[in-house]
């Protein structure tokens, strides 16, 4: 399995379970019940100065996670009609403004709030409120990898929640120091943190801190690679949150288990479990989380090749992330798209998906770069001048980041564009010439074969003419010499030399023919392909010198002329190598012809050859074969071994041809 893939899910259910119960927005969720998407805006227009801070606050709370756009709305009513009846209700507020930022992973706008919350809570001296806030920075700093400032926060935290006597707050914040160290591989710290955390929790009875604890134990051994650990703690956290129907903890437990079983690439099972998790997710009508279980199925589905599957289940998550605007979310569903596109073949999209992955990613990146301004905010918040002053920088620092960033990132996509273009062009240049000098070198040797195939025929004709019919026509000539010379002859013996002279006519018109037909075998116009062969084998058979076996199959009607041509003279030849040089007393001869291609294996019983010395062996007949073979885009295959016996395979494509 790929390895990104492996800690791209475990970094995903980490963000998740941080949600779980370790952001702090001032209230308990508690029994709020569901509130389906048609009530949102009733809620938000209902709004008016009659209306009461903690019924705003509490509805607030309960739509939240489904809808942290239609939460901030509502909260930025109250500041509308100024529904305070406090600070401590204002600062309440602008914490969950915090959150509902901080849950759309819109860094930057999250601290904004958490800082002017943390200004306020200084003021009024709410420690319970300050301890809160902390936490929440915290968790930012923690996500954007910022793990000095992070931990500085929790520390501080931790230190509000055990002076006020806060235990199941503190163990959240040491549940969450966990996460933080298993984020950076101290494994036996997160550990440590995560067993303090759990007994915190434990002691206060807390059900829903315990199985958070629980399913951040099974995650930290399934980054160690020990799968059986993982399940038996995850499984406790599923036990736990069934027993206690804590919904929202059950439907992360079992994404949690369903990615163990991912890890492992037991992606049937992940994907029953990524099936749970989005059912109890889909029952408490929970957009984000039904978003990751999309997303996960998305991923496994994709390794177990159910592309299209994978791709509506990619197609619902980005519509969660759509709806709930949550950048995070986006961005990861881009990334699986993009492999999802690449798994189909189609790159465009796939590199589209890709940027926009990776431009969303860099946002979140740029959204993080001001958690040094943050932190010296927060340590000087009792200085109100100092405050104001360093607001001022901090807006002014931000535009400068921005904009060298903007460069920085557009300078960086220009030299990456740039290079991927030089780099394929190169390649392909590269491409083009080793394809080129190929083409050349084949065509080369295809013409040397020509040549060399035509200069080895005119030599056998040569050869033919001179020692067959050149031998026969002196023959003839010496006796019609003899006849004009020796005018005492007897007329016998001049019957005698003029039969001779007309005998050796005959042969040599005979012989003429044989060449003539040789060079042209009208044989295939009068008899046909088939007829042809077979007066060939009859020939041979007839003459005693060997027994030729003939078979065909699929050989109803004419073929091309070339290749009737090609392969009767190949067969002219090769029953010509088995008599002279094989020795062979048996040759099988085997045609079949089938839609696309046309097959002649022959097979003889004589002495054979080394396929060693082929090289050697493959003289003017077999090379002239092959020649002739190759171009008809036909191929030639030859098995032969000393003492065995030789077997040729000639295929030759028809549509080709």
């Amino acid at each position: 399995m790929n390895k990104f893939m492996t800690l791209y899910l475990v970094a995903s259910l980490v963000f998740l379970l941080s949600f779980l119960s370790h952001i702090n927005v001032s209230a308990s969720v508690g029994d709020t019940g569901d509130i389906k998407k048609t009530d949102f805006s009733k809620q938000l227009f209902m709004v008016d100065t009659t209306t009461s801070f903690d019924t705003l606050f509490q509805h607030c709370l309960t739509i939240l996670y489904n809808n942290p756009d239609s939460t901030r709305k509502l909260i930025q009513k109250a500041f509308t009609y100024n529904l305070f009846d406090n600070q401590v209700q204002k600062a309440r507020s602008l914490n969950l403004l915090g959150v509902t930022h901080h849950l759309q992973a819109n860094y930057i706008k999250a601290l904004d709030y958490y800082y002017e919350a943390l200004s306020l809570a200084v003021e009024l001296n709410d420690n319970n409120r300050i301890a809160d806030i902390y936490n929440n920075v915290g968790n930012v700093n923690l996500k954007i990898g910022n793990y000095k400032e992070a931990l500085d926060a929790f520390l501080k935290a931790t230190k509000y929640y055990n002076d006020l006597g806060l235990t199941a707050n503190e163990a959240s914040v040491l549940n969450n120091i966990g996460l933080l160290y298993m984020d950076i591989k101290n494994f036996d710290k997160a550990r440590s943190h995560f067993r303090q955390a759990y007994h915190g929790f434990e002691v206060k009875n807390d059900s829903i801190g315990m199985a958070a604890t629980l399913s951040n134990i099974g995650i930290l051994f399934d980054e160690n690679e020990n799968a059986d650990s993982a399940f038996f703690y995850i499984n406790r956290a599923i036990g736990i949150n069934t027993r206690t129907d804590n919904k929202y903890g059950l439907c992360i437990s079992l994404q949690a288990k369903a990615n163990t079983f991912f890890t492992k690439r037991m992606y049937e099972q992940a994907i029953g479990y990524y099936y749970k998790s989005n059912a109890v997710a889909q029952s408490i009508n929970h957009s984000y989380q039904k978003g990751f279980t999309y997303l996960g199925l998305s991923n496994a589905q994709l390794k177990t090749g159910e592309i299209k599957t994978a791709l509506q289940n990619a197609g619902l998550a980005m519509q969660i992330a759509d709806e709930i605007n949550n950048i995070r979310l986006k961005q990861e569903t881009h990334e699986s798209l993009a492999q999802i596109y690449e798994a189909e073949g189609d790159f465009k999209k796939a590199l589209e998906h890709f940027r926009t992955s990776v431009d969303l990613k860099a946002e979140m990146i740029n959204q993080t770069k001001l958690h040094q301004i943050y932190t010296l905010e927060i340590q000087q918040l009792s200085q109100a001048k100092e405050i104001q002053q360093l607001e001022i920088q901090r807006q002014e620092l931000l535009l400068n980041q921005k904009n060298t960033i903007i460069l920085f990132i557009v300078v960086a996509f220009l030299l990456i564009i740039v290079g991927v273009y030089l780099y394929y062009h190169n390649y392909r240049y590269r491409q083009r010439a080793s394809l080129q000098e190929t083409i050349i070198s084949l065509t080369e040797k295809k013409s040397r074969a020509a040549v060399e195939a035509e200069i080895q025929e005119r030599k056998r004709i040569g050869q033919e003419l001179h020692d067959g019919l050149g031998q026969m026509l002196s023959v003839a000539r010496l006796n019609i010499s003899v006849l004009q010379q020796k005018s005492s002859l007897t007329e016998e013996r001049k019957k005698e030399l003029l039969d001779a002279a007309i005998y050796s006519v005959d042969k040599a018109f005979y012989e003429l023919r044989d060449i003539s037909h040789n060079l042209a075998p009208s044989i295939l116009t009068e008899k046909g392909f088939l007829g042809a062969l077979k007066e060939l084998s009859d020939q041979i058979n007839q003459s005693k010198l060997m027994k030729v076996h003939l078979e065909t199959y699929g050989l109803n009607g004419s073929l091309d002329n070339l290749i009737e041509n090609t392969l009767y003279r190949a067969v002219q030849e090769l029953l010509n190598n088995a008599i002279k040089h094989a020795k062979a007393t048996n040759f099988y001869l085997q045609l079949v012809k089938s839609d696309s291609e046309i097959t002649l294996m022959v097979e003889d019983n004589g002495i054979g050859f080394n396929m060693d010395e082929i090289y050697v062996l493959e003289g003017g007949g077999l090379r002239n074969i092959r020649s002739r073979v190759e171009n008809l885009s036909g191929s030639v295959f030859v098995d032969a071994m000393a003492d065995r016996g030789t077997i040729i395979t000639i295929v030759i494509p028809l549509k080709t041809v």
